[in-house]
């Protein structure tokens, strides 16, 4: 079955990354501007600055996994349906890691080098989960080993380069991790117990502070329900309910020089179990490959050996020709893809020799031996659909 990825992008199948659409970067870049610090506006990024306005208090809220095809469904008398201002597209890939690294260092995973929940990293001879800044399979810190946030992330985050006091608030157990502190340039962080406990931090905090101020508040409640349940699960948009209230709190308690930004890193896709593909350890597939698929299961990353390239590309498309396109690296940098323009050179050797981007409702991820099965995820996200790319941009 060959299947071209622009015909794809022509009806709309997937959805085109974009740096002339405005996206999460852009949002970042115009928060950041907001806060005071020196980046190139580009047209997208000033008309967002424009939709936000001058703030003393800039409080902006991530809702993890908050797609639109979830926002769609709200009540239209929703506290985010009635501030949704516009819809933005998520990075590519549109998963947490990437998507998170780009909110830490405004800009694209083409550039700052996180390409999914693993990262291969060949200039250190291993595969990294990077939020939690450990050794895939050992999950050994990686900090044990001798490396630095700054030898993975070589872009530095914007927080520390804004010129108003910066607060950002995480679930407990993630406040203080390698990589959360990386990602908000070493400033100031408090940990929640629960997303109510996080708005009535951020409503106390605001109430003593003398502007100007940055409030960033991370909440991961959608994305975790959604892989357990499903997008379209009614307790899914219950829960979403609960969080419209807590953020019509917010704005209430806010002073009137505030200003609520919410969007959220990327939306989810549902993936019938037939359709999700693991590679157990012995699959010949992986004979061809220096290292296990890293990336997403809805975007592989493919790191090939060079004696086994004519082979992986005919076993892929014979094998999963029906659901993915697959790409060499050079294709993806030509499209754009990853980043406006050209790969940093670390990140192309991370995005590997070929990248699966599936054009249905479909992954395919390895299996480690030593893992237990376990139940599969309902939703997933990673991809280039319109679930998982469209995300919203609300302004109160």
């Amino acid at each position: 079955m060959d299947v071209r990825i622009e015909d794809l992008f022509e009806s709309q199948t997937l959805i085109r990354p974009s740096d002339r659409q405005p996206n999460l970067v852009h949002l970042v870049r115009a928060l950041a501007s907001i806060g005071g610090v020196d980046i190139n506006p580009a047209t997208p990024v000033r008309q967002i600055i424009e939709l936000i306005g001058d703030a003393e208090h800039l409080v902006f809220v991530l809702l993890d996994g908050l797609g639109m095809n979830i926002v769609r469904r709200l009540p239209e008398a929703s506290f985010i349906k009635r501030h949704c201002r516009a819809e933005l597209l998520s990075t590519c890939p549109s998963t947490t890691a990437a998507a998170l690294t780009s909110v830490a260092t405004a800009d694209y995973p083409g550039h700052h080098g996180v390409t999914g929940w693993f990262t291969h990293l060949p200039e250190f001879g291993l595969t990294a989960t990077i939020l939690p800044f450990v050794e895939r399979y050992t999950n050994q810190p990686l900090t044990e080993r001798g490396i630095r946030p700054q030898d993975v992330l070589p872009l530095p985050a914007f927080q520390s380069r804004m010129k108003r006091d910066s607060l950002t608030l995480l679930p407990y157990l993630i406040t203080h991790t390698t990589y959360a502190t990386y990602s908000r340039g070493g400033t100031a962080a408090h940990g929640y117990a629960s997303y109510h406990h996080a708005v009535d931090l951020t409503i106390e905090h605001l109430s003593k502070v003398p502007g100007p101020t940055y409030t960033h508040l991370y909440l991961p409640e959608v994305d975790t329900i959604c892989h357990k349940i499903g997008v379209e699960h009614a307790d899914v948009l219950s829960l979403v309910m609960l969080l419209d209230a807590e953020m019509a709190r917010l704005k209430a308690a806010l002073p009137p020089t505030a200003r609520l930004v919410i969007s959220a890193d990327h939306g989810l896709i549902e993936v019938p179990p037939a359709e999700q593909t693991l590679l157990m350890h012995d699959d010949p597939l992986l004979l061809l490959l220096k290292c296990p698929p890293s990336g997403d299961a809805r975007m592989p990353i493919f790191h090939v050996k060079p004696e086994g390239r004519p082979a992986f590309v005919d076993v892929f498309h014979q094998r999963f020709g029906d659901r993915f396109v697959l790409l060499d690296i050079e294709k993806a940098e030509q499209l754009k893809l990853f980043c406006p323009g050209p790969l940093a050179p670390h990140a192309k050797l991370r995005f590997g020799d070929f990248i699966g981007i599936p054009f249905k409702p479909a992954s395919l991820a390895y299996h480690p031996p030593n893992k237990p099965l376990g139940h599969l995820y309902v939703a997933l996200h990673a991809g280039l659909s319109s679930q998982e790319m469209f995300i919203p941009l609300c302004v109160a």
